[in-house]
């Protein structure tokens, strides 16, 4: 029994026959519904977006040399005894913390996204759904480079292997910046998630455009070979993409049915 609750009930019937100091105090009041768990909500996924925001702001101030190099040679190839700026190894962990950032927003995106779609709260723990989003995304990213390292180990050249994994891996950091503020927008300012899907679709489609392009020029522009160029696409690009947003939905459903 409360303080409170002590001198509700002794202000009305101390003294009285009535008063009774075995018997527990009731509630005072009417009891509320439980808020349903939003992201908004949640301090954890608050704590890492703040860290995101802070940490992406000091990378961004420390790699302006790299960003400047990178985004003028996007449209243009070096010549073949130009001098290329070498990445040091700090501008080398900036673009590795931004592919890692963009992996862990596109989880929660996929979380919040998919929950809207499937009207469902997941009935496994809320952590854990999460994770098994980034590990997918994860995993999805992991098995692609094993694939590019196989097939460009085997068809192509050094100088154009080094070439492309410089450009994927800066592609990939700029994917990883720009879905924070998107992230940050769905989730913090209300952004509903038709809107957040369709930005979504307009930021990867526009990383994947200029990573389709930089391959054609690393690989196959001066052999002209379009044919190879589609299979290349196919192959390593758009069938494991396919593939992943079926794995996205078919795992937000199990999640959400058969838990």
């Amino acid at each position: 029994m409360t303080v409170r609750d002590t001198i509700y009930r002794e202000s009305y019937f101390k003294g009285t026959p009535f008063f009774h100091e075995e018997i527990p105090a009731g509630r005072l009041g009417v009891a509320g519904d439980p808020v349903p768990y939003s992201l908004v909500n949640d301090s954890l996924v608050t704590m890492a977006l703040m860290l995101c925001i802070i940490v992406s702001m000091i990378t961004m101030a420390q790699s302006w040399r790299l960003i400047r190099f990178q985004t003028k040679n996007l449209f243009r190839m070096p010549r073949e005894n130009s001098a290329e700026m070498r990445e040091t190894a700090n501008e080398m962990q900036y673009q590795t913390y931004f592919c890692l950032q963009g992996v862990i927003l596109l989880g929660i995106l996929a979380y919040s996204v998919t929950a809207h779609y499937t009207n469902s709260d997941y009935t496994l723990g809320h952590y854990a759904t999460l994770g098994i989003f980034c590990a997918i995304f994860a995993a999805y990213y992991t098995v692609r480079e094993l694939l590019m390292l196989i097939v460009h180990g085997v068809f192509f050249e050094k100088r154009q292997r080094h070439l492309d994994n410089i450009s994927r891996l800066y592609l990939m950091a700029v994917q990883g910046a720009l879905l924070l503020p998107l992230t940050l927008l769905h989730i913090y300012f209300q952004l509903s998630a038709e809107t957040t899907l369709k930005l979504l679709a307009v930021t990867l489609a526009a990383t994947l455009a200029l990573r389709f392009y930089k391959s054609y020029n690393i690989f196959f522009r001066k052999k002209n070979a379009i044919l190879q160029f589609f299979l290349y696409l196919c192959t390593l690009e758009a069938v494991p993409l396919a593939l992943l947003t079926g794995i996205i939905f078919v795992v937000a459903i199990y999640l959400t049915q058969n838990i």
